[in-house]
């Protein structure tokens, strides 16, 4: 397989040089272990430890402070979710360290395949000790060769500058804007037979480290459910009237299916525009070859077969990648949706540098028309000088200007 250079590294690297511990989160099979085997190896010389090995695991939870002080140098410890007996231990290593010259800055470089949310003794242990990186699956900008900046960057630039891009093959970056293994498969009945087996590999084995399970059976259950409503608003009531659960139980789960990276939930946009939002989120799958699986369905003839699920397939690779390059972007910036209670929406909104807006509507029509921005004209005339550019992406290959600040971009301006 080619070798695809990660954007994340610099970052992390830079992180090293400033901090004692740097923790990378992301899911299974994402490429962190690659990733930090190749930092420890070649820009920040470390010891590699995995606590997937179960005697390993075992003999460190008896006694993680000596396994720690036995460790020379810096080091990478791999999956350290499996082993929360080191939290504390290493809080006390960490401290005893900031004697020496340098600090003992890049001491630790830890790697989990948990939303640091779901390990409160990790980051109580360690705050203001720890940088925090997430390392999520291949981002479209980092398979397509010819990327040279990410979209959000772009979109925040003072005058935006685009070219036209010429065709390009968007069915197959959007299955390969994905898990690194999942590149070398070429039928959907491969590509579903590896999701199958890792969506239970993880509900199996990493949910009961993180949490105590008691129907552990509603957690596919519940995956199913949120993939035939990906992109809806989350209703928590009828969530629980679905999975047959409490309301507890409910949001215990679909948080914990949040922190194990198969779900992505995308906060509602707050302000003082003296309109009535909805305030509640909008669920995702994490990965569209997640949710072709679970919806049981490929991508050819999609289009024509089901336009509707067509829509919410292309509107959930476009939330999956700007989180992806949210994680690498040198424009800080925030995502969320945009809904108010008469019914005005925009499917998301980029707030960046000085609460600079940026609207993005997803389209699934090969066409664009001023129809299209209507939502985007009236949150313009909303926001005044906070409306940085207003974006939608249909499945066109033109870029087409619709006003001032508006333009229509076919769907590889994102990752071109």
């Amino acid at each position: 397989m080619k070798t695809i250079s990660r954007k994340l590294e610099d970052r992390i690297v830079q992180s090293l040089d400033a901090f004692p511990v740097v923790y990378i989160a992301g899911p299974r099979q994402s490429g962190k272990t690659t990733l930090a085997k190749r930092i420890s190896s070649t820009r920040h010389k470390a010891e590699y430890v995995t606590f997937d090995d179960l005697q390993l695991r075992s003999a460190v939870a008896r006694d993680p402070e000596a396994f720690l002080r036995g460790l020379k140098g810096p080091v990478v410890l791999d999956e350290v979710q499996m082993v929360p007996e080191i939290f504390r231990p290493l809080k006390i290593i960490v401290d005893e360290n900031r004697e020496k010259e340098n600090g003992g800055r890049g001491q630790f470089l830890l790697t989990g395949s948990a939303s640091v949310m779901a390990l409160p003794k990790l980051s109580d242990a360690l705050v203001g000790r720890m940088a925090l990186h997430t390392l999520l699956p291949f981002s479209a900008c980092e398979i397509d060769k010819k990327s040279e900046q990410d979209f959000i960057t772009r979109a925040f630039e003072s005058e935006w500058h685009f070219e036209q891009t010429g065709d390009q093959n968007n069915h197959d970056m959007l299955l390969q804007a994905s898990f690194p293994e999942l590149l070398t498969f070429k039928s959907d009945d491969l590509r579903h037979e590896w999701c199958n087996s890792y969506l239970n590999t993880i509900l199996q084995r990493d949910v009961r480290v993180l949490l105590e399970v008691d129907k552990i059976a509603s957690l596919p259950d519940m995956l199913h459910l949120f993939a035939s409503r990906t992109g809806g608003v989350l209703n928590e009531a009828g969530l629980s009237r679905a999975t047959e659960l409490n309301h507890v139980t409910t949001k215990k789960y679909r948080i914990l299916l949040e922190n194990l990276f198969l779900t992505l939930s995308i906060p509602a946009w707050s302000s003082n525009l003296g309109k009535r939002l909805v305030k509640s989120p909008k669920v995702y799958l994490s990965d569209i070859n997640f949710l072709l699986y679970l919806l049981n369905v490929g991508l050819e003839g999609l289009a024509v077969q089901n336009s509707k699920l067509w829509g919410a397939v292309l509107e959930n690779f476009v939330v999956v990648e700007l989180s992806k390059q949210l994680t690498f972007s040198g424009t800080r910036a925030r995502l969320f949706h945009y809904r108010t209670s008469a019914g005005q929406e925009v499917d998301f909104l980029l707030e960046g540098p000085q609460g600079k807006i940026v609207a993005v509507e997803v389209k699934a029509t090969s066409k664009a028309s001023a129809r299209d921005f209507r939502h985007i004209e009236t949150l313009q005339d909303d926001l005044g000088d906070k409306f940085h550019m207003g974006f939608v992406i249909y499945q066109g290959k033109d870029i087409v200007p619709f006003g001032d600040k508006m333009f229509a971009i076919p769907m590889n301006s994102l990752w071109r």
